[in-house]
């Protein structure tokens, strides 16, 4: 089962290239997705966990996310560690047919994404050219840029590296909560489905994605619910559609979830 695809505004906001950072102590509110764009995050710190459709890597080393389109994956963070990463997003036209070497060096990005292990000099300098990105007006500059980007990782990467499995229940119920997260979903339910047994699940939930089932359907709801109080939705409609049984459920839900109410957090927002 493929994980939600999620566009993060991609055709909206931006169409060739999109770069961001973040600092905090945790990671933005997100899921198990996957976008139609590539994605290059470079973590410089933070205890961090990230889950591909057949791996995880969990550690407080500096690293590269490396992820094609249509790649599942979930990163997320414990926040006893500073979380500072910088993301380097583009679209598929913008190297399409750029260079021959092309289909060569995207196999840094492998089959179902790859995380790289590096040096805190090595991650400062791509998040320096990564700047250089940002900053550049003229598009084949940039696009030059790219290519010389991905040609230092490919460098430098260790293809003998050994992965950490992940069961295949962990992924398809991840992938499963996002695009049903307006129903009601038990461990019994998910477990009968994916054929594992009950514990056995919801262990292998909490130790590959640091959190219990019931608290990342919550995340997918709240994340929702989010999107709608920015749309001006009424509560109720919020309510019906991210899988709470009420409008008094969800705000009792959102206040426990966020220290406030929903209309309060609208207000403060606008």
């Amino acid at each position: 089962m493929k994980a939600l695809i999620e566009p993060y505004g991609f055709g909206d906001t931006w169409k060739d290239i999109w770069i961001d950072t973040y600092e905090g102590f945790y990671p933005n509110m997100s899921n198990y997705h996957m976008h139609e764009y590539f994605e290059i995050s470079f973590i410089e710190s933070g205890n961090v966990n990230i889950l591909l459709a057949d791996s995880v890597e969990s550690s407080t080393d500096s690293k590269i996310v490396l992820l094609k389109p249509l790649t599942p994956h979930y990163i997320y963070c414990e926040p006893d560690i500073l979380y500072r990463r910088t993301n380097l997003c583009f679209s598929k036209n913008l190297i399409e047919a750029f260079l021959p070497e092309l289909h060569k060096i995207l196999k840094i990005f492998g089959e179902n994404g790859r995380v790289v292990s590096v040096d805190t000099a090595k991650i400062k300098e791509y998040i320096k050219i990564t700047k250089q990105i940002k900053a550049e007006e003229n598009l084949l500059r940039q696009k030059l840029l790219i290519m010389y980007l991905i040609s230092l990782i490919f460098d430098n990467i260790n293809w003998n590296d050994e992965i950490t499995k992940i069961p295949h229940y962990v992924t398809e119920a991840l992938s499963y909560i996002g695009a049903h997260y307006s129903e009601k979903i038990v461990a019994a339910d998910l477990a009968e489905r994916f054929n594992v047994g009950r514990t056995t699940l919801m262990q292998g939930f909490k130790k590959y994605t640091g959190t219990t089932i019931n608290e990342y359907l919550l995340g997918c709801r709240m994340k929702k619910a989010i999107i709608m109080l920015e749309e001006g939705k009424q509560l109720w409609d919020i309510a019906e559609s991210c899988g709470f049984t009420d409008a008094p459920n969800f705000i009792r839900s959102f206040k426990r979830q966020f220290g406030t109410t929903p209309n309060a957090w609208r207000k403060n927002m606008n």
